[in-house]
């Protein structure tokens, strides 16, 4: 019996997105081992980011019900929006799990709740839109020490702390006050985090940025040079919406003609990405060494799908014309190909910050550059 487009995607409203949700949850889990892959951990501190991002979906009379678009300068978005959270296995490039907003829902409102499934023996790094004294409220909250889960976040520059205890490494415990919302002079709340301050050489504007940092590690774990280090391995995140749109999903434009089925079909992709993790990982461990130490990031990700699809192409059209043995040794075979492709160390490599079209306080890009020399950083120390 054969089902015609329009009878499949018929079913799959009826299904509704909670069932896609359900397997979701039940399939994402980390991949990185410890012992194995010691460039996605931190002192034994699996790195982990939850950022988010925007599908664009097709402007179908479902969606424009229901979402609205974005207003721009040059007035309304070709598209509306679906926004969506997720929390990601930095070294890896695995999400462990997602929330999707179809309502205008906040990034931040979104974001919240997947702190509930951080892993233990974690270290979350979040950029600065969560650099606030109510998301730090919740942070001290959520992250239990005695699960050994910590975090590490950008602090917005003029966010006003009061040092309480300088360190011996230049950063220093801070006191942070929580106002209400609405009587802002009220304190609600005082808490107490270590603030790291630090100075990174822009490459691309040839000038020193300032970073505020606030983390759970103790000094004893991480010195303050370290954490300003480790801050950069939030980009990663980036990385990997990059990888889920442009090459897993091929656009960044859902196909979906209803807001239920665009949610499946986000899930879809998200369990997608996290078989093609896995899939990198067991290509990293053909290659073994530098290549299997640093996760999936030194397989390509294009030449790694490329190959698997055309596996799975091979064994599915040999059913019963191979063995199991046969099967698992063209499977090596094909992994030890796309470990041949290993890719080289990433250079310490920055793009220029410009646009092509001009827009306010950004310089106008007319012909792409980037810098390739090493990062460099300095400690402003505490006083």
């Amino acid at each position: 019996m054969t089902l015609s487009d329009s009878a499949l995607s018929q079913r799959r409203q009826q299904l509704g997105e909670d069932i896609f949700l359900l397997i979701m949850r039940e399939t994402l889990r980390p991949l990185a081992d410890v012992s194995v892959h010691a460039a996605c951990f931190f002192q034994g501190l699996r790195l982990m980011g939850i950022d988010g991002t925007r599908w664009s979906v097709t402007n179908t009379a479902q969606h424009l019900a229901r979402m609205t678009k974005m207003q721009t300068r040059s007035g309304s978005a070709a598209f509306a929006h679906i926004r969506m959270a997720a929390l990601v296995e930095l070294g890896t490039h695995a999400p462990l799990h997602a929330t999707l907003g179809l309502d205008g829902e906040s990034e931040m409102a979104l974001s919240l709740p997947l702190l509930a499934a951080l892993p233990q023996h974690s270290l979350l790094i979040l950029d600065r839109l969560y650099g606030y004294a109510s998301v730090l409220d919740v942070l001290q909250q959520q992250c239990d020490t005695a699960r050994s889960q910590h975090y590490l976040v950008r602090v917005k520059d003029k966010l006003a702390a009061g040092v309480r205890a300088p360190l011996g490494d230049g950063s220093a415990m801070v006191e942070v006050r929580l106002c209400d919302k609405v009587k802002w002079r009220k304190v609600l709340k005082t808490m107490v985090v270590r603030e790291v301050r630090g100075r990174v050489w822009s490459r691309t504007q040839g000038k020193w940025v300032e970073v505020r940092l606030w983390t759970s590690l103790g000094v004893e774990q991480a010195g303050a040079r370290e954490v300003l280090e480790l801050y950069a391995r939030r980009w990663e995140q980036e990385v990997f919406y990059h990888e889920l749109k442009l090459q897993v999903a091929r656009s960044g434009l859902l196909q979906s003609h209803t807001p239920e089925t665009a949610q499946q079909e986000i899930a879809a992709l998200l369990m997608a990405c996290a078989l093609v993790a896995e899939e990198r990982l067991a290509v990293a461990a053909e290659a073994g060494g530098e290549v299997q130490a640093a996760g999936a990031v030194r397989i390509s990700l294009s030449i790694c799908l490329e190959h698997t699809q055309a596996l799975w192409l091979v064994l599915s059209s040999a059913q019963g014309l191979m063995d199991q043995a046969a099967q698992a040794e063209l499977t090596r075979r094909v992994r030890a190909q796309i470990a041949a492709f290993a890719l080289s160390p990433r250079r310490p490599r920055s793009c220029q910050r410009k646009v092509r079209q001009t827009v306010k306080d950004w310089p106008r890009m007319l012909s792409p550059t980037s810098v390739s020399t090493a990062p460099q950083y300095e400690v402003i120390k505490i006083a």
